[in-house]
């Protein structure tokens, strides 16, 4: 059975990346979470998956231009259902603290999208400090910073993440020093998997809903799957 991975916490009932979706995800048994990571305008990291609030809070604007208190203030609950106002966007420490021991953390950086200067060198400096390290795999879309965090701590676990059908996606992780790869799960066969399996690699695919798919990635032989829905996964 691969590793069930909760996108955002359970962010297909809950509110995504605030910690009443994380503790439901806890509550249903997952071996891991997925969250994001940005920073705000007075230097803290924040678990929030846009580079704005607007989609996902009562606010808007970008989140690397609003403090942490500008940000703590707004309410990210209530978009999703009444019954979660009064959630919060939560800092990485809340997050990593609230985790139970023996759950992984899947940290995506959010490197790319905005751009926030020495960014690596905090994240690391922070999992050092909440003794996280080695429950935490750093992922991201900006292969640079994956490259950036293997020199400054070549034993941070890293994953990969890819959106497009690459030709040698094997090879560019191997490159860069991670060992898994992410992609979107409509890429994954067994083909796909044996070749990762054969370099070291593990395969962690994003982001899987439906239950067809889920058979499919299960079948090919993934070792994790990212999915909204974990409760649709822990009990198979």
């Amino acid at each position: 059975m691969p590793q069930v991975i909760g996108h955002r916490g359970a962010a297909g009932t809950y509110p995504e990346n605030t910690m009443a979706s994380f503790r439901r995800a806890f509550e249903l048994g997952v071996d891991g979470i997925e969250f994001d990571v940005h920073r705000t305008a007075d230097g803290h990291l924040v678990v929030i998956h846009d580079p704005t609030v607007d989609r996902t809070t009562s606010g808007s604007g970008l989140v690397m231009a609003m403090t942490l208190e500008q940000l703590r203030a707004l309410d990210a609950g209530s978009w999703k259902d009444p019954r979660f106002a009064g959630e919060r966007v939560p800092t990485l420490q809340e997050v990593v603290r609230a985790a139970p021991p023996g759950v992984r953390l899947y940290l995506e950086l959010k490197a790319g999208s905005v751009h926030y200067p020495g960014i690596e060198e905090q994240l690391v400096e922070v999992l050092k400090a909440e003794g996280a390290l080695e429950r935490t795999q750093v992922s991201s879309f900006d292969h640079r910073a994956l490259v950036k965090l293997k020199e400054i701590c070549p034993e941070l676990p890293l994953g990969m993440l890819t959106s497009s059908n690459l030709v040698d996606p094997v090879g560019m992780a191997k490159a860069i020093g991670c060992e898994a790869i992410h992609p979107f799960w409509a890429w994954v066969t067994p083909e796909y998997v044996e070749a990762a399996h054969a370099a070291g690699l593990k395969v962690n695919c994003w982001t899987v809903n439906d239950p067809m798919a889920i058979g499919l990635v299960q079948n090919a032989g993934v070792d994790g799957i990212i999915t909204d829905y974990p409760e649709r996964l822990v009990n198979r």
